[in-house]
């Protein structure tokens, strides 16, 4: 499959539309179609704009920078920040000169303006690449129906959908969505690009140390992680819990570090730029926590999970709320614990693995031998081979 792969894209001009904040999904599949490529053109804008983050377009030849743009003018917020996005996208094609046999828009507005693009004969196959989705996007009910709007005339033009899970056309179609004029769809999670020659050896790494790695926001279970890691404290003196990340809720946990009066065993690194400094941090560690809070209108249940495919790459079994689909294959592949949402079980989940250490050892092989199904090489083999199957029969 791969040669096949490899042999198809190597005539082909690809470009990825994406908005960029750290690196992700966009970044590592840019990285993955640099080498293999006639042409690869990315278009980057700011999730969160600033003056020293404006949109971007670079245009890759056989792996090769040829030519970079910026964006001569930026918006902050508002209407004003979607319009501008849209505009650049059209404005770098322009500049780009060249016509793209593929181009992978991720969300829903980057997808729109391509699918415009190709209408205008810039383009000639368009995906809609979804990686999150929630039926309450906004709390906003008029820009929320303008949202889900265009999410469904993407999914009914676009060539192909690849959604990050298997519910989020579910959820479309109780959404409304006519599952008949959805595009053809495929299945691509999120990855890890976790290098298995950096894994520790058991004997290598903190047994008591337990992680918990993304941005500190609400219904990320975070407060009920902390209150829980105070009755694992009671049972395991000397265990540790690394919070790695930043975000609105860093300040309440720091307080609520303090008044439970666990600060000696609790760690908070804020936010690490670096990826290869942050799997520096995860390989060292004993347990990945996953504690999603149970909201079946929410992007935690519709979309898939990238911070347990982490954790499993890098040797961590994982105790995960049963909220994502990946919960279940966890659970039954002994790859960690799947549990309700609820102190007690997750206390009780964490000191079972701290505490039992041929338990601990089975379950780490398997978290290693599961990760082996999620790495963004293998995933994106699968997506581009199915994609242009696909696109050879149409």
């Amino acid at each position: 499959m791969e040669k096949k792969v490899q042999k198809q894209l190597k005539d082909l001009n690809v470009a990825i539309v994406t908005h960029t904040r750290t690196t992700g999904l966009s970044q590592f599949l840019k990285d993955w179609l640099l080498n293999k490529t006639k042409k690869l053109v990315f278009i980057g804008h700011p999730l969160y704009p600033s003056t020293e983050s404006n949109s971007l377009m670079e245009i890759y030849e056989k792996g090769a920078l040829k030519k970079n743009y910026n964006s001569p003018f930026i918006f902050k917020s508002g209407i004003l920040l979607y319009i501008k996005d849209a505009f650049l996208t059209f404005y770098f094609f322009l500049k780009m000169g060249s016509k793209i046999d593929i181009a992978v828009g991720v969300n829903n507005l980057n997808t729109a303006a391509l699918l415009l693009l190709k209408k205008m004969n810039f383009i000639k196959k368009v995906v809609y690449h979804t990686v999150d989705y929630a039926p309450i996007r906004f709390e906003n009910k008029l820009l929320n129906n303008v949202y889900h709007a265009i999410d469904k005339w993407c999914c009914y033009n676009a060539d192909i959908l690849w959604n990050s899970s298997g519910r989020m056309n579910e959820g479309r179609i109780k959404n409304g969505m006519d599952k008949n004029k959805i595009a053809k769809t495929i299945i691509t999670p999120d990855g890890s690009n976790f290098d298995p020659e950096k894994r520790l050896g058991i004997s290598e790494i903190d047994r008591k140390m337990v992680v918990f790695l993304g941005h500190l926001r609400e219904r990320l279970g975070l407060e009920l992680l902390v209150e829980s890691f105070s009755d694992v404290v009671a049972f395991v003196k000397d265990a540790k819990l690394l919070i790695i990340g930043d975000g609105p809720l860093l300040n309440k946990l720091k307080n609520m570090v303090k008044e439970l009066k666990i600060s000696k065993n609790v760690e908070f690194t804020g936010f690490i730029e670096r990826h290869s400094d942050v799997d520096n941090k995860l390989r060292k560690a004993a347990i990945g926590i996953a504690v999603f809070e149970p909201d079946k209108n929410s992007y935690e249940y519709y979309s898939d999970a990238g911070k347990p495919k982490v954790y499993l790459a890098a040797g961590l079994p994982v105790v995960i709320t049963k909220v994502p689909e990946i919960a279940d294959e966890i659970d039954a592949k002994k790859a960690g614990f799947a549990i309700e949402y609820d102190k007690k079980e997750l206390a009780k989940a964490i000191v079972t693995l701290l505490k039992n250490d041929k338990l601990y050892e089975d379950y780490r092989k398997n978290a290693i031998e599961l990760s082996k199904k999620y790495i963004w090489n293998s995933l994106f083999y699968e997506a581009f081979s199915q994609t242009l199957k696909h696109f050879k029969k149409n």
